[in-house]
């Protein structure tokens, strides 16, 4: 990932999802995540449970950053999802999460991982990015705000 953009790994949106906790927002990415990526639902939500289990993935802000490592990826893998409500994830901050950037990587490259949770969180350190976001009702216009703000912060 040296000059990649966390928009060239998201493949999909989805946004205003209709879920009131965790796991049951946690099962529905999955979901889509396993259908536009062809993979099994239930093996993804399982490994992102699992991860959440061990500890919250959510970074406070609004702003949750699920993740999980598959042995059958050889790239990454991700999706951008955003709630109707705030879902209470667990953050410290004690804010509840209303984006998503769910990440699929391959097990055998754990590094990668880290530079894409590191990157993503560096973008969603912007307020006004995430309330452009959740007001957002075009996936389209989801991944160009990122987009933007991926290039202010490169010329930054």
């Amino acid at each position: 990932m040296k000059e990649n953009r966390i928009t060239d790994f998201i493949n999909t949106v989805k946004l205003n999802i209709n879920c009131h906790e965790k796991f049951e927002c946690l099962k529905k990415m999955a979901e889509y995540l396993a259908k536009e990526n062809n993979l099994n639902s239930e093996d993804v939500f399982s490994l992102l449970r699992a991860r959440e289990r061990f500890g919250s993935t959510a970074v406070g802000g609004y702003f949750a950053l699920p993740h999980a490592k598959m042995d059958s990826l050889s790239k990454l893998i991700g999706g951008l999802f955003t709630t109707e409500e705030p879902v209470d994830f667990g953050s410290l901050d004690g804010v509840p999460s209303q984006i998503f950037l769910v990440v699929l990587a391959p097990s055998s490259k754990p590094s990668i991982l880290l530079k894409a949770l590191a990157k993503a969180a560096k973008i969603f350190k912007d307020n006004r990015l995430k309330e452009e976001i959740i007001a957002e009702k075009e996936a389209e216009r989801v991944i160009e705000l990122i987009k933007n703000r991926e290039e202010e912060l490169k010329k930054a």
